[in-house]
């Protein structure tokens, strides 16, 4: 079960949600599930059993989902109890205080960066706080107080990415630049630092988005062809390299998928 808070006025700029995710693995599903890239980062608390991301066993009892480049499957064993934190787009940097493009590409951070973030240290206070809303409190305390020392965006960064969000992904990079005070390579340095991301690589990551929100919709319904066309493809060869690069899967592997989540006639 997943459930979503919102945080608080002064974090909602910054922060996307607070979530926890709880459970038991069905043996019939495997317990594996999808986690496809945003753009966005995170933290993660687990207070249950070992996960297995990608084949590769996570002992670690805290970590920072970094900025995914394509969709990670995520293996629950026994019980699960994670708590987490998702930034918006761009908006982690203040929290984490690295360059977003050095931990860019799904792996966890490193060791002694966690200890410079104190979150073993967070790890264990959340754990022994026995309610969910007093940890949620703790969570806040911490992020309003990283926030009041950290490096914020430039207000052209928000701007950015609210253009690609806006068109999904479709507009092209020049067309953007056209709508910004500064040239292409700031954008790129701008992108690397708070996104660990190009912002072209972040638009293909909209389009594969928006494609799977569309498949989604559609269900058992969903025509591939038009899906591409919505979704900014004019051609069937580029939907299906783009799609599979992200994902792991074809579109109509992905719809497979949909199918059997969520029921044939969804």
């Amino acid at each position: 079960m997943l459930t979503q808070f919102l945080p608080s006025a002064p974090l909602r700029p910054y922060v996307q949600c607070y979530w926890r995710a709880t459970g038991r693995a069905g043996e019939d599903a495997g317990g594996v599930e999808l986690l496809h890239p945003d753009g966005a980062t995170g933290l993660l608390f687990n207070f249950g059993a070992a996960l297995e991301r990608d084949g590769e066993r996570v002992l670690a009892g805290c970590w920072i989902d970094s900025p995914k480049r394509r969709t990670a499957r995520l293996k629950v064993g026994q019980e699960l109890d994670l708590l987490g934190v998702r930034f918006l787009p761009g908006m982690g940097f203040p929290f984490i205080g690295e360059a977003l493009s050095v931990l860019a590409g799904g792996k966890m951070l490193p060791g002694d960066a966690l200890r410079r973030l104190e979150l073993e240290a967070l790890h264990e206070r959340l754990h022994q706080m026995p309610d969910l809303a007093g940890r949620l409190t703790i969570l806040e305390e911490y992020l309003q107080d990283r926030l009041r020392h950290g490096e914020r965006a430039p207000p052209t960064l928000p701007a950015a990415l609210e253009w690609l969000q806006r068109c999904h992904g479709q507009g092209s990079i020049t067309a953007l630049v056209d709508e910004l005070p500064f040239g292409q390579r700031r954008l790129e340095r701008l992108f690397q630092r708070h996104m660990g991301l190009s912002p072209k690589h972040y638009a293909r990551l909209l389009r594969v988005a928006r494609s799977r929100e569309l498949i989604k919709q559609g269900g058992a319904a969903s025509s591939l062809t038009d899906t591409a066309f919505a979704a900014g493809y004019f051609d069937q060869a580029h939907f299906i390299h783009d799609f599979k690069a992200v994902t792991g899967l074809t579109p109509g592997g992905y719809l497979d998928h949909v199918r059997w989540r969520y029921g044939a006639s969804s």
